[in-house]
């Protein structure tokens, strides 16, 4: 009954019309799926086993419906990468917002602080610009009142100075009248210098022993005419110059170095080292002349030399003790200060 039916294999109905078994396999899918309706014969149903994908249609469609079932796994598997992908970016998104959202609520509060920062600065700039200037005026005041100081200090010390200058002067006046009282009758007065001449006969040392008594000392000689007013009040005298200190080296018994040395006498002085003191002579050829003599010894004469005291307010201020005695110069200051200039020389001498 099978063989029956497997050769009877081609008796079945094919209702399909032709037009239908021509048509394109692109443009209908199904066109090849023929439809197969069992046949009968002789009462026997013959059921046919058709292998349509060995057909060169069979296999395009397979080849097309993998190509389908690729497309959808494709289009499923790009929906649910979509999927995911548009979570993430969902989720990126919010966490960028709240990101965004976060900054621009900082960047807010920046411009705020930024905002009140300027505004400080700008009151600090001017409490700055005021301060500034107020110290600026103070400064000035404070120049001013400095000035102002200054010049009552100057005042204050210009005051000072009259003030001791007049209290000197009072002192000196006392001294100088308490010497007047005591003073012999004889004044000589030279330019503001006076002079005095005493009679009594002494050594250097008691001659400078008696001017320290009177706040005096020698005389130190100033000018040529001082010179020839000395000289014409007596023969004889010691001076206060001395090379005792420096041989050569001739100095005033106040200090001070010789810058006259016109006065000296022909070769003089020629003592070299023995003679260290000066007096001036009358003798002849040298009239008026300095000399240089021993300070130690009185050999020349059996008399005392002549001397000379000074007790002198030169215009300097300054008192000067100028002299010696005993034939040992010395010099020394009793006053320094602003006085008037009011000289008194008093003169010893040995006649």
């Amino acid at each position: 009954m099978s063989e029956g039916v497997y050769e009877n294999s081609d008796g079945f109905e094919d209702d399909e019309p032709d037009a239908m078994k021509n048509t394109d396999i692109d443009g209908q899918l199904y066109a090849n799926v023929r439809a197969f309706k069992p046949s009968t014969r002789d009462g026997v149903v013959a059921s046919v086993h058709f292998q349509w994908w060995k057909r060169p249609s069979g296999v395009a469609a397979v080849c097309l419906g993998l190509l389908c079932v690729l497309l959808l796994a494709g289009i499923i598997g790009l929906s649910v990468d979509y999927g995911v992908t548009d979570h993430h970016n969902s989720t990126e998104r919010e966490q960028l917002q709240t990101s965004y959202n976060k900054l621009t609520k900082e960047r807010d509060q920046l411009q705020t602080s930024y905002n009140n920062l300027t505004k400080e600065r700008d009151q600090l700039q001017t409490s700055y610009n005021i301060l500034t200037k107020e110290r600026g005026q103070l400064q000035t005041s404070y120049n001013n009142l400095t000035k102002e100081r200054d010049q009552l200090q100057t005042s204050y010390n210009t005051l000072t100075k009259k003030r001791d200058q007049l209290q000197k002067e009072k002192d000196v006046m006392s001294k100088l009248s308490n010497l007047k009282q005591t003073r012999p009758e004889g004044w000589h007065k030279f330019e503001s210098s006076w002079y005095f001449l005493f009679t009594e006969a002494k050594t250097w040392e008691e001659s400078r022993q008696e001017c320290l008594k009177r706040g005096a000392d020698l005389v130190i000689v100033n000018s040529d005419k001082e010179q020839e007013f000395l000289c014409g009040l007596t023969m004889k005298a010691w001076i206060g110059l001395t090379d005792s200190v420096t041989e050569g080296t001739w100095k005033w018994v106040d200090g001070n170095p010789l810058t006259t040395p016109r006065f000296w006498g022909s070769g003089q002085p020629n003592g070299d080292g023995s003679e260290d003191c000066a007096l001036f002579s009358h003798s002849s050829p040298d009239q008026g002349k300095w000399h240089d003599y021993p300070c130690s010894s009185n050999h020349y004469w059996d008399d005392c030399y002549n001397y000379i005291c000074l007790l002198e307010v030169l215009k300097d201020g300054r008192i000067y003790i100028c002299g010696s005695y005993a034939y040992n110069p010395q010099c020394a200051f009793i006053v320094s200060h602003v006085v008037s200039p009011l000289s008194l020389l008093i003169l010893y001498t040995y006649i």
